[in-house]
């Protein structure tokens, strides 16, 4: 039985890559010129990286204010379910894959703050072996820790991803703030 409480970590795998490219076209047949860039972000964007089996995206558009019910209609044609923001300011989120998410899909503002903090996260721990490698082991700590309790786990990486977030703030400062 699926208990959406559990978290599950598995090793770094390329498929991630593939799935990601295969789910980029689906998501630009379905935007067409809304989405003006499209990212595979999250820990199966970053190599090595022992992450959940969620493939996470991120869809710059021009404007999140502006992005339409036809939109958000055209998503859920390909899958998609619609969540709101799902408590994070700053973005629309979606979801794909039953009774497990399989996709993650944000859209924001292209350069906006949570874009930026999204493209800025993946790019520095690419780049910053160290600190994913910490990153790593926190999240595989906690994950046989609070295996039951998903929010839990995701909380407690919250201290570790701001202290992150600083460094590569200072390592590559946004382009923009839109």
């Amino acid at each position: 039985m699926y208990d959406p409480n559990w978290v599950e970590l598995r090793e770094y795998t390329p498929s991630w890559v593939e799935e990601f490219n295969k789910e980029k076209m689906v998501i630009c047949d379905a935007l067409g010129y809304t989405a003006l860039n499209i990212h595979h972000v999250g820990s199966t964007s970053i190599p090595c990286l022992a992450s959940k089996p969620i493939i996470d995206i991120i869809v710059g558009i021009q404007d999140i204010n502006k992005f339409k019910v036809e939109d958000i209609n055209k998503l859920e044609s390909v899958d998609y379910v619609f969540r709101g923001n799902a408590g994070v300011p700053g973005r629309l989120f979606f979801r794909k894959g039953l009774p497990r998410a399989k996709f993650h899909l944000s859209v924001a503002t292209l350069e906006g703050a949570y874009w930026n903090k999204q493209i800025i996260f993946r790019d520095y721990l690419r780049t910053h072996p160290n600190d994913a490698k910490e990153y790593q082991d926190l999240k595989v700590k906690l994950a046989h820790q609070y295996v039951n309790d998903r929010a839990t786990y995701t909380n407690l990486k919250d201290p570790l991803i701001k202290s992150i977030l600083e460094k590569a703030y200072l390592w590559r400062p946004p382009l923009s703030e839109k």
